[in-house]
């Protein structure tokens, strides 16, 4: 595999907002990780770009092993040569990662003259395929414009084109279509999707929407209060969803013949992580939760099809 997570607990002082999470992802996959907001996504993402002392956290348990290598405890100068060039990030806010001061283009090249060394009419070069590759229309003149000329979708792009251009064997991509409109969203993942599968890179998509999952993931982690709840393959969890939370998860996304009123939400809210109940955490919101729900966490077990829960009550719909 080309990344393992395998018990990584997140602390923050005397909490811990993640706590036991494992998955692993290989070369030309795409994995999935849904759950709502607080459900401990982007904070697992930012423990592999190995940025949280940045927002006050810290690994306080477990390993996260890229090709070999523990990222774990690894030094702020070897994660640099790792961060940007074969991990890379792609956030869910282009304005964040973009220079209002400074043309896309020259943005771009950075990544690469880092990380691939190349001077710069070959890091322009690159840029511009890049671009090209991105289906972004005449390369040339976008490659000179500012941010602030560039419709969302576009950014989105140029923050796509950056995080590839140091050429990664992981992508991080972290919500990345959440600020853009339904039809955009469908173009941007649509691209990214098949520049995965033909470069033969990982790609690892955190999102709230399992519509999205169910249209570009290979396999799927579903995490729900800082724990992964359900783990499998993309097919079995739409055909066999085990835990209440994935089929409550399934039953939010819309569809054609979806009457008017009849979309069944979720009752309740993600708890925060002072607020973590005893048990299952997803235990006050459940429809089957039974007293052994309230006292006992329950661990994620694996069958033979590789298809993991973590529920008392799986085997009780």
């Amino acid at each position: 595999m080309l990344l393992t997570v395998d018990g990584l607990q997140i602390g923050f002082g005397a909490f811990s907002p993640v706590d036991d999470v494992a998955f692993s992802i290989d070369r030309g996959e795409i994995l999935g990780i849904v759950g709502e907001s607080g459900s401990g996504k982007s904070l697992t993402a930012t423990a592999i770009m190995g940025l949280l002392p940045r927002v006050g956290g810290r690994v306080m348990a477990g390993r996260i092993c890229f090709d070999g290598t523990d990222l774990v405890g690894l030094a702020e100068r070897q994660l640099r040569r790792l961060r940007g060039g074969r991990i890379a990030l792609i956030t869910q806010n282009p304005m964040t990662s973009l220079d209002a001061m400074m043309p896309v283009g020259p943005q771009i090249d950075q990544a690469a003259r880092l990380h691939l060394g190349l001077d710069r009419s070959a890091a322009r070069a690159r840029s511009l395929e890049l671009m090209a590759d991105l289906r972004i229309p005449d390369p040339a003149r976008v490659y000179a414009l500012y941010p602030h000329q560039l419709s969302g979708g576009m950014k989105q792009r140029i923050v796509i084109a950056m995080a590839l251009a140091g050429d990664p064997e992981l992508l991080v991509a972290d919500e990345p279509t959440t600020a853009l409109d339904v039809t955009v969203q469908a173009q941007i993942v649509q691209i990214l999707v098949e520049l995965v599968k033909r470069r033969g890179l990982a790609m690892i998509l955190i999102t709230h929407d399992m519509g999205v999952v169910a249209q570009t993931c290979d396999r799927v982690a579903v995490m729900y209060c800082g724990r992964v709840v359900e783990r499998a393959q993309v097919n079995a969890i739409f055909e066999d969803a085990r835990h209440p939370y994935t089929q409550a998860l399934i039953r939010c996304i819309p569809r054609r013949d979806m009457l008017r009123g009849s979309m069944q939400p979720i009752p309740g809210m993600v708890p925060t992580a002072a607020a973590h109940p005893a048990g299952c955490r997803f235990h006050p919101r459940c429809p089957r939760v039974s007293d052994q729900c309230r006292e006992e966490t329950p661990v994620l077990r694996t069958g033979i099809s590789d298809h993991g829960v973590a529920c008392h009550r799986a085997d009780a719909a």
